[in-house]
């Protein structure tokens, strides 16, 4: 029989044990090439130029996690890859007592493992160019555009996954030649009758593990939501402490594990529980430490997923928040307020306003000195500049937004904010009525302002800290910004603003303005900025989250089905002494599901730690929204991949229970 022939039929007739194989190459090649062809997504849209920008920038930061995640999917490939080899030893074995020489199994594999990759590169390739037509729908969605629909194709996308995959293929070969080049038949045939390295066997050992490996959680835990300052200084340390707390809870858990359910007599003597928990002490005790790192994994993959999906929702609202008008033009330039008038060519406009910003030297910690004291969310801005608007320029802004305006004595002042979490330390001051002095007046602060306040139109909210006063305290003082709010029809901005642009660009050329910069935003531009980042964030995510979560499900499916390899003659037993198939089957059940639990239960107790912290951090650029839909999402991705890995492996281990 020729040798491809052989390895044909030896994959068409283990097709069960290179199921999950299969379809977590299949699941990798699918993601792999569905999050590489956004460069191809806009032959289906009508993108105006910043949206095509938007694009562009999701595509090349997808392009470039592609890097990063191919090493993840070629380490979990290689995993797998070694879980069949090691299954297959005693079948190699006999091929060599039968005088099959080395270089011939060696062929063997090579030729299985051309026909698995071909047809699951082909698989997932089908796959992953229907998941990019919804993709594609999606991203359109988000933009608001219409779509002009057709098939979706990227050829740059599928040469990448076929290269990337045939990579990993390769070096696949080259490991399987080398491990059976370098074999020996007594070591293949004894393959099964090898006992693997139990890591604790000492209770009172496991329970000094686990106390260490709680103090080492405690502290990581502490860490990240003692402060956000304390989270970002000591990210490193984190990492490390609950990594290392991690591995180690796993290994002490096997330790105890056993002695602790033999405490309740009802449940460990109760049907297959004294052979399943007993199962499960033995398997956590020879992998304990990838099942630590199976639990790291998992955190990784609900944070990003959880933090990507609630990012989007952030941002969103970054952009209702921060794009009050039409179009701003935020002024820096020494150009007269009558110039501007013309430049900016007001007499065309339905409506403007302008508020003028001031500063001096005070910072915010010059205000509020109490600050330093403080948790680390109130630093993050003790060292911003004031600035300063006078009254009837925020009555104005107010006023054309259709919000409340406001009423000051000529001694008062009140602060206002962008951002929600500096506002609330700032009304302190005010319910405090510090008094402060600017610019040779007494002031006294004031607690004025309950929600946030925009002033203008640009990419996030332009108020940080702002203090609105009288306007004799402002009065001959010199601006250092002024924002011009023009409301325009939407039909006529564009062309508005082109001719605007190139009215500020004559003007800076006549009158040597050096390194000018056209600095009008609009709100269409914020708009497309804004979810172009939402998606960014949102893909990225999935695209993380996803791949280790496939990750994790695998590693765990592929241990407990080469547990089903060895835990056969056991079962025959029990079904020799008249055990229920029902009974064994419950029992087969139980054991997967703690087995895959157990990590999923401490990952899920690290993300309540560090998700709020992480969203947190990122709250201050963009806000947090409520994370409850996020979490329902990422919920059910979880359920749905960790489910399919499961009910697989559950299948898996029914079927090399059964075989003879």
């Amino acid at each position: 029989m020729k040798l491809s022939k052989l390895a044909f039929e030896n994959v068409k007739k283990s097709y069960k044990d290179y199921f999950i194989y299969f379809l977590t190459l299949m699941f990798s090649v699918c993601l792999f090439y569905t999050f590489n062809s956004f460069s191809s997504q806009k032959n289906i849209m009508e993108l105006s130029e910043s949206q095509a920008m938007s694009l562009q920038m999701v595509g090349l930061f997808m392009n470039m996690l592609s890097f990063f995640v191919v090493f993840v999917l070629a380490f979990l490939i290689l995993y797998a890859n070694n879980f069949l080899i090691r299954r297959r030893k005693k079948e190699f074995g006999i091929y060599m007592m039968l005088g099959m020489e080395k270089r011939d199994i060696s062929k063997i594999l090579i030729y299985e493992t051309l026909f698995v990759g071909s047809l699951s590169l082909i698989t997932g390739l089908i796959l992953g160019i229907g998941c990019s037509q919804i993709l594609g729908i999606v991203t359109a969605k988000g933009f608001g555009i219409t779509v002009d629909y057709h098939i979706i194709f990227s050829f740059g996308a599928m040469l990448a996954t076929i290269l990337s995959f045939s990579a990993i293929f390769f070096i696949l070969m080259l490991l399987n030649t080398r491990v059976i080049a370098k074999v020996k038949l007594i070591d293949l045939l004894q393959a099964k009758k090898k006992v693997e390295k139990i890591r604790i066997n000492n209770p009172f050992v496991a329970v000094i593990l686990l106390i260490i490996s709680l103090i080492c959680l405690g502290i990581a835990y502490w860490l990240t939501t003692y402060s956000l300052e304390s989270f970002a200084l000591s990210l490193a340390q984190i990492m490390l402490l609950g990594s290392i707390g991690t591995i180690l809870f796993f290994v002490s858990l096997s330790g105890f594990l056993l002695q602790f359910m033999k405490l309740s007599k009802k449940i460990y003597y109760k049907k297959l529980n004294i052979y399943v928990l007993r199962q499960i002490n033995a398997k956590i005790n020879t992998t304990s430490i990838s099942m630590g790192v199976v639990c790291l994994m998992l955190l990784l993959s609900i944070g990003a997923l959880s933090c990507g999906l609630s990012l989007n929702a952030s941002i969103t609202k970054v952009y209702e928040q921060a794009s009050a008008y039409p179009f701003t033009y935020h002024q820096d330039e020494p150009i007269s307020e009558e110039d501007m008038k013309n430049l900016l060519i007001l007499s065309d406009v339905d409506y403007y306003n302008t508020v003028t910003i001031y500063k001096d030297e005070h910072t915010i910690n010059d205000i509020l000195p109490y600050i330093d004291s403080r948790d680390a969310k109130d630093k993050m801005y003790r060292d911003a500049k004031v600035e300063y608007i006078s009254l009837s320029d925020y009555n104005e802004a107010m006023r054309s937004q259709g919000k409340e305006t406001m009423m000051l004595k000529d001694n008062e002042g009140f602060f206002i904010s962008g951002f929600d979490e500096i506002l609330s330390y700032l009304n302190e001051a005010g319910d405090k009525h510090i008094d402060y002095q600017l610019f040779g007046h007494d002031l006294k602060i004031s607690n004025k302002k309950e929600d946030i306040t925009i002033l203008g139109t640009n990419f996030s909210p332009d108020v940080i800290v702002t203090m609105v006063v009288p306007d004799q305290v402002l009065a001959g003082q010199t601006s250092q910004v002024r924002y011009w709010n023009i409301e325009v029809d939407d039909a006529k901005l564009q062309p508005y603003i082109e001719k605007i642009e190139k009215n500020m660009y004559t003007y800076a050329d006549e009158h040597k303005i050096e390194h000018y910069r056209f600095s009008g935003t609009s709100q269409k531009e914020v708009e497309d900025n804004v979810m172009g980042i939402g998606m960014l964030f949102t893909y990225i995510g999935l695209y993380l989250g996803i791949v280790f979560m496939i990750s994790s499900a695998a590693i765990l499916a592929l241990q407990q089905l080469s547990e089903a390899e060895d835990s056969r003659a056991n079962y025959e037993i029990l079904r020799k002494i008249g055990t229920p198939e029902k009974m064994m089957n419950r029992s087969v059940l139980l054991q997967i599901g703690i087995y895959f639990l157990l990590p999923m239960g401490l990952a899920i107790i690290h993300s309540f730690i560090g998700v709020p912290a992480v969203s947190g951090a990122f709250g201050y650029m963009f806000g947090v929204s409520s994370m409850w839909k996020s979490n329902l999402m990422t919920g059910a991705i979880i359920v749905a991949i960790y489910g399919i890995y499961f009910i697989v492996t559950y299948h898996g281990y029914k079927t090399t229970l059964r075989r003879k």
